[in-house]
This record gives structure tokens, sequence and C-alpha cells, in this order.
């Protein structure tokens, strides 16, 4: 094959089944040998082969080479002249070559690609220049653009939008944007659930009354106090306002999960006596909206007149209106709700306060809340109560199955009922109805799903497979994200080998801070290096755990031949570039010609 120089009309191919360039790339390469009969070694990117040249170039020369075809036998176009020693110089040459505007940022994204050797095409530079034009010209966008030519993805705004989104922030910074635009909107109460059984982090069941209590009262909401009264967990004469102070005297005098252990909740709250006496009002739904609904009718118009005009009902309604209560709702509520009803005194204000508890419990949404609260109060007991790897196990099976990481592909199956209840489809329909800023943050939050979905699978061949997973670290007591990454060969089956594998593990611990584990598996054995730099963390002092993880690691059929501790030197173990791997083939030995 032959190279050619775009002035003198020379052209280079190479051969190869398995070459890793596409037509219309452009790649630096270097003349590393010459060899007799006209061959040479040539270093493309990453790759050193054999070619065959039918153009002289000179030892040692770097020069700009262009895939004209791909098939069988690579063609190769010379870009210019050998490249000179200033590398800005080489790049403005280049780009002037393919008629590419000069501007710093530009020149900058081109050192980027040229430094680590990524092949690019032309339409990729100007779709990029033209992105980068738009945004910000900084450090992440500038990487996120990298990725995306690198990977080979299409560049888009949108494909741009989704990386940056992913590659500057933790998950739960645009789910906790999101979930304080949605907090109090009873229409998208599945999808704050859904997003909060990700991220929150599991409470007790006291920590949970008392922060679902107060939050509610800061935001001048009565669910929980009407409900109280009703259930008697109160004196029905209680005032909001009284109630509300004595949540936010409560909620700051709370510091830890062990301070609140010693502390009582307001007004005698028992957190079991709440989750039976809610329990009690769920079982009874139906019943309660039907009867306080007829309550309604008779009473309503007669206790607000009696409210406006400032007097109380008369005794013989006022005892008749309490034996209808008793009749029509008590049954169906808690047994001390009679209790309260002795208790309730007949003037204008407590009269008022009375209607609105009834009206309370004549709502279907007072309900939803209900369950809202009592289901978070189950799953995090459960939750607390499980070992560190089922709490992982539990969130990650939430984020595969609910997130919607899977969402087109089961569209593309016709899964439609399956993938409606998905964060991505909830997410979908919130765009849909454009409402103001609950949109905005909507759409940044599906940008990271997006980023997570374009990053969890990588293969550029049949050999090499790598993958990266996120799990959102707060729920697990993480001070950030915890990001995996695997690697290794692929099997028949796409899936890679558990055998032949590399894993790292991304952690911030709440003690240990920033934590890299390093593990290699070569034919199930393993071999782990953890870096950290807590003085404290050596093999000496960490010598008890390791029979735990050698019996965990045999359960599954793996030995444990190593453990050690690194310092965490960022030039060591900072996280990987996953275009770094992506841009070049990392098998070698494959001959060309040139």
């Amino acid at each position: 094959m032959s190279i050619y120089n775009v002035t003198e009309s020379h052209s280079v191919k190479l051969s190869s089944p398995k070459h890793f360039l596409k037509p219309g790339q452009i790649i630096q390469g270097k003349i590393l040998k010459l060899f007799p009969d006209n061959k040479a070694q040539i270093q493309l990117g990453t790759q050193k082969m054999i070619a065959q040249l039918e153009a002289p170039l000179t030892l040692g020369e770097r020069y700009h080479f262009q895939v004209e075809a791909a098939d069988q036998v690579l063609h190769l176009k010379v870009l210019g002249e050998s490249l000179k020693g200033e590398e800005r110089s080489n790049i403005l040459n280049l780009m002037q070559q393919l008629g590419l505007k000069h501007s710093k940022a530009n020149v900058a994204f081109m050192q980027l690609l040229i430094h680590e050797r990524i092949p690019f095409e032309k339409n990729q530079l100007i779709n990029a220049f033209q992105l980068l034009n738009n945004t910000k010209n900084t450090n992440e966008n500038q990487l996120a653009l990298k990725e995306m030519i690198a990977r080979k993805l299409p560049v888009t705004y949108n494909v741009f939008q989704a990386l940056s989104a992913k590659n500057s922030q933790d998950f739960s910074t645009p789910v906790n944007t999101l979930l304080a635009q949605l907090k109090f909107d009873p229409e998208q109460l599945q999808l704050r659930e859904r997003l909060g059984q990700l991220i929150d982090r599991p409470l007790s069941p006291k920590l949970h009354i008392s922060q679902q209590i107060s939050s509610e009262a800061v935001m001048d909401k009565q669910i929980f106090f009407n409900i109280a009264k009703a259930s008697g967990l109160v004196d029905p004469t209680l005032d909001f306002n009284s109630w509300k102070s004595k949540w936010n005297s409560f909620a700051a005098i709370i510091g830890d999960e062990q301070t609140l252990n010693n502390l009582k909740l307001p007004f005698g709250f028992n957190e079991s006596k709440i989750a039976h006496v809610f329990s009690q009002l769920i079982n009874n739904r139906d019943q309660i909206i039907s009867q306080s609904q007829e309550f309604l009718k008779m009473w309503q118009l007669n206790i607000n007149q009696a409210a406006a005009n400032g007097v109380p009902l008369s005794n013989e309604d006022f005892v008749q209106m309490k034996r209808q209560y008793s009749q029509l709702i008590m049954p169906f509520a808690s047994n001390d709700s009679q209790q309260a009803m002795n208790l309730l005194n007949n003037t204008p204000n407590n009269l008022n306060q009375f209607l609105s508890l009834v009206q309370t419990l004549n709502n279907g949404q007072t309900y939803t809340e209900i369950e809202h609260f009592l289901q978070k109060l189950s799953l995090d007991s459960l939750f607390l109560q499980k070992t560190p790897k089922d709490q992982f196990l539990t969130i990650l099976n939430n984020l595969l199955h609910n997130i919607g990481i899977n969402y087109e592909n089961e569209l593309g199956n016709n899964n439609f009922e399956k993938q409606s209840t998905a964060i991505k489809a909830m997410l979908l329909n919130l765009l849909q109805q454009n409402i103001g800023a609950k949109s905005e943050q909507a759409q940044q939050l599906l940008h990271f799903i997006n980023g997570m979905q374009l990053q969890s699978v990588q293969s550029d061949n049949n050999y090499f497979l790598q993958a990266s997973l996120l799990v959102p670290g707060e729920r697990l007591g993480l001070n950030s994200d915890l990001e995996l990454e695997f690697e290794g060969r692929k099997m028949a089956n796409g899936e890679i080998n558990p055998d032949f594998c590399h894993i790292l593990f991304y952690l911030d611990l709440m003690h240990l801070n920033k934590t890299v584990i390093d593990m290699n598996i070569q034919k199930r054995a393993v071999s782990i290096t953890v870096f950290n730099d807590h003085k404290q963390l050596s093999r000496e002092k960490t010598s008890s755990f390791e029979p735990l993880l050698k019996k965990g690691l045999q359960n599954i059929d793996y030995h444990l031949t190593s453990l050690s501790f690194k310092p965490l030197q960022q030039k060591d173990v900072k996280k990987r570039d996953t275009t770094e791997k992506l841009a070049h083939s990392p098998y070698k030995g494959v001959d060309y010609r040139i």
C-alpha cells in the first residue's frame, strides 16, 4: 500500500484485518525504525506495527495521517510535511490544512487529543469546536468532548450535556435539587419515593418521625397535626402554633442519633404507637372518607357560621355534633379518639380547628401521605437491620431496576408497562408538563442518567470489555457516590470473564475518606491493593479482617494471593480516563503494510 503527501499525491496503505482506525480519522504517527525492502516500524497512537513503504518517510519524524479507507487494506494520507518540534505550530498547520478556525480554545482542545493519541475526524472537530464556543471552555467540558471523540459517540449537544452532567457532580446533587422542588407536590409522590430510596440516609423510627413532623410544621402543613388530634394522640384543643413551636424546639436540640436515643419525643409520642394508629387509619381509609364526608354535609355550614360570628354552637347542637362524630367516624379511628372528643371545647376557635381535622380525614391525599410515611418507616427499619453487603445489594438492585438504565432497550422490545414506572420515564413525563423550575431540574437529572447510560458499558472490539457503575453513596453512609470500574476479557455471551478481570472501587468513606481498592483477578486468584492516606490503615492493623476476606472469596471460588496497603497518590491511582483505553486497541503485534 502507498502513503502519499497531500501536496505530492503520495499514498499510504496499511493492511490488517483488525485495524482500529476508521475512514476520515486523523492521528499522529512516528517512524520508529527503517528496515530493508522499504519496510519500517511505525507507531500510530499506542499501536506499533510493521509497514511497507511506497513513499519516502524519514526515520524519527512524526506525521499527521488521515484514514482514507478501512477495508482489508487501510489507506492513509500524509497531511503536510513532517512535524516540527513546536507542537502549537504543528497544530496550527494542521488546522489550516483542514480549513478549521483558529482560537485559543480550539487549539487547546486539539492539543489534548494529540497529546493523548486519540484519533479524530474533521467533522468531529467542527462539532466539538462549536460546542466549546457555545459553552464555557472548562476542563470538564473539554474532557466530555474528548470522551465523545475517543469513544466515537455522536458529537451532539445532548450527548455533551449528558457526559458533562455525569462527570461534574455526584448523583445526589441533581436528585436533591429536584426533590426540593417536588417536596410537597402530591402528583409526584411516586417519583419522590423512587429517588428517596436511592439517596436518603436510612433513619431510625424516632428520627424519621421527628424529621417528618418538623419539616411539615416548618411549611405550615397540618396533616400530621390533625391526624394526631383525630387519633387522640394529642389534646384536640391544642393549637397549631403550640404544636409547631414544640417540634421546632425539639429539632433544634437533636445532635446525632445517639443524642436522640436519650430524648423523648414531644407530647409523649411513641414510635410503635404512631405506626399502629396510622396503620389503623390506612386500613379504614374508605370508611373514614365516606363517613367524614357525611359528617361535613351535616355540620360544616353550621360550624363555619358560628366561627364567622364568633359564637359557639348551641349546647344542643354541640352535643349532637359530638354524638354524630362518635357514631360516624370514631369506630374507624383509634381507641383514643373518644377521650379526645371528651376534651373538645365549644368555642369558635376550637370548633374551627375541629372542622379542619375532619376535612383532613376526608382528604384522600392525607392517606397517601400516611402511606408514604409508613412505607419509608418500614423500609428504613429493614435496611438498618441488614448487613453492609445486603445494604449495598439492596441499593444496587433499586438502582438497576428503577432508574431506567435499560429504558430505551425495553421500549424497543415493547415493554411499555414495565418501563412506565422507571425514574427516567417519570422525568420525561415531568418535562412534557413544562413546569418551570421543576422541569429544569428534571432535565438536569435526566442528563445525568443519560451520562450513566453512555458510560455503563464500553467495548471497542470482540475481545475486551469495560463497564462502569455508579452507586449513590449517601444511603450507605459514604461522603459521596461509590464508583466501580470493571475491565476484562469479553466472553462469547458478551459478559466480562470473571476469571480474568480488573476491578477498581472508588470510595469516600465517612472516617477513612478517599479510598481506592484495586483488585486484579487472574485464573480466579485475587490480588488486592488498598490506596488510602490514613496513617493507621496498614496490613498489620487490619490483619484481623484478612481471614474473613479469604473465607468470603473462597465461598465464591476465588483465592486471595495478596493484600497490600499504599498511600493514595493521584498520579498512580487517579480515576482512569475511560477514553484512554477505548481510543486505542489493547492488542499489539499486528502487521501493516504502508
